[in-house]
Parts: C-alpha cells; sequence; structure tokens
C-alpha cells in the first residue's frame, strides 16, 4: 500500500470518527446535552441543505412572478399586466383623439373652417368603401340635389312628424323643430362620431355628431342621451329620444340643425320628415 493510499484512507476514517458535541451548564459544569456525529454525515446534510434550497429557489422562479424580475426572462408583452396596460393607453389616446377632435370641430364652426376627420384614426368606423354609409337604411331614407357636394349621400331621417318651425337662420333659428309623438327615437343621419353629448341652460340635452363629408348633425332638447363623446355610431342608430330640455324649448320636439363646412344647411332640403 502506498503512501497516497494511506493517506486517502486516514482522511476517509477521520470523516467515519464519530464526535460528541456537548452544551454544558456554565455554573455546575452539569451536562445539559449532547449531540453525536461524524464529519461524513455533517458534510452530506451541508450537501442536502444546498440541494434543496436551489430547488426551492428553482421551484419558486417558475410558479411565482418573480421570474419577471429576472433580466432575460420571458417577454415582457406576454404578460398579462402589460398587455391590460397598454390596453389601456390605447383606450386613452383614442379618447384624447376624439376629445381634439370634439374642440376642434366646434373651433371650425365657429369660424367658418371644414371641419375635418381621419376616421381612419377610429378602428370601429363604418368605412364608406363598403356602402353601408351611402347606402338607405330604411324607407325613411331620401335623397335630394343639392349644389354643396351632399348629393349623392343618402340620409336617414332622425325622425318622423310635423314641421312646427322652419329653416330661419336669418333669425338665429339654424334648424327645424320637429313635433313627434312621446318617447319617439332620434337617429343618426349617417355614420359617425359622437362629438358633444352634455346638457345646457337654453338647449337642455344635445347631442352632435360628427360624419364624413365635412357634415356635423345637431339634436336638440332630447329627454335622454344614450350616446356618449367618443362613440361611433352607423346610419339610423337610436342616439336620443325626444323630449322638451332646456329654456328655449315650449313642447316635446326635436330641433335638428345640419352645418356642412361650417355653414349651416336647411334640413328640408334634404328629409321628408312626414
Amino acid at each position: 500500500m502506498t503512501d497516497q493510499d494511506n493517506t486517502n484512507n486516514s482522511f476517509f476514517e477521520k470523516l467515519q470518527n464519530v464526535l460528541r458535541l456537548v452544551v454544558l451548564d456554565d455554573e455546575t459544569l452539569k451536562e445539559v446535552k449532547s449531540f453525536r456525529f461524524s464529519l461524513l454525515n455533517l458534510y452530506f446534510g451541508f450537501i442536502s441543505l444546498l440541494f434543496l434550497t436551489a430547488l426551492l429557489s428553482i421551484s419558486l422562479i417558475i410558479i411565482t412572478p418573480i421570474k419577471r424580475f429576472i433580466p432575460g426572462y420571458g417577454d415582457v408583452n406576454d404578460h398579462p399586466e402589460f398587455m391590460e396596460m397598454s390596453k389601456k393607453v390605447r383606450n386613452l389616446e383614442q379618447e384624447i383623439t376624439v376629445q381634439e377632435e370634439y374642440i376642434n370641430g366646434f373651433k371650425r364652426m365657429l369660424n367658418n373652417e371644414k371641419p375635418k376627420i381621419d376616421f381612419n384614426q377610429i378602428e370601429s368606423i363604418t368605412d364608406p368603401s363598403e356602402g353601408s354609409i351611402d347606402q338607405p337604411n330604411s324607407d325613411l331614407s331620401t335623397n335630394f340635389s343639392a349644389s354643396n357636394g351632399l348629393e349623392h349621400i343618402f340620409f336617414t331621417a332622425p325622425v318622423n312628424g310635423s314641421i312646427s318651425s322652419s329653416y330661419e337662420p336669418h333669425n338665429d333659428h339654424y334648424g327645424v323643430d320637429i313635433l313627434a309623438p312621446k318617447e319617439s327615437p332620434i337617429k343618426a343621419i349617417l355614420g359617425g362620431v359622437v362629438i358633444n353629448s352634455s346638457w345646457n341652460l337654453e338647449s337642455g340635452n344635445t347631442i352632435s355628431i360628427q360624419h364624413q363629408n365635412n357634415l356635423i348633425s345637431v339634436f336638440k332638447h332630447n329627454s335622454v342621451l344614450l350616446k356618449k363623446e367618443g362613440d361611433v355610431v352607423d346610419a339610423g342608430e337610436v342616439v336620443a329620444i325626444i323630449g322638451n330640455s332646456g329654456t328655449l324649448s315650449d313642447g316635446p320636439h326635436l330641433h335638428f340643425e345640419m352645418w356642412y363646412d361650417g355653414k349651416s344647411l336647411n334640413p328640408n332640403n334634404y328629409f321628408n320628415f312626414e
């Protein structure tokens, strides 16, 4: 047997030697507790503890959300929280776009400028190439010839009834008043985006819709508004209920206005309300 073998055997025997750890009372030197162990058992115990610690750490990383804090582990775009935040950001961006268009639309109307809206920015808007806007929605739709670029558009009448007050812009009456049965639904004349849905003292519950072709429709004195700012509506979709709200109203009716390129139009040239 070589010296190397003797050394290895001596080391292994030392590992197997049983050791005893004794705990004594400091005053009486009486034995309180004793432990028997070997260095080999101590090494195995230490290695087992390291293995269990590593196994527990890996399990926590795989099972719990801790893994998202490890650089390079997984794709942050797949995290549910990130996807939810991205959705909220997109919604906020769309609301800001609509709000800006709402403000700019009325500025253009007051300044006699052309109102324009990029309908491609609004994902759910009806595509005019599909023909859904330019086609009659019901037997209430009609088409009158005009010289302002709207002669080829088919409109849906907002409501059926009799005219109580005609279009008189020289008297600051920029639309028509239509008498209709109580609770009659008010419909969008074309597809578009709601740019105003609010209440004011004179006009009561008022809703305004910006359409393609630089056209804005306004509905006043409603009892109920069914759409809010930023909503996208289709031709013929109900947007309000006829009412008598506002100080300028003396009975249930709809005050209906049309604005094109910042100028008011006579609705009687485009609709047969009866």
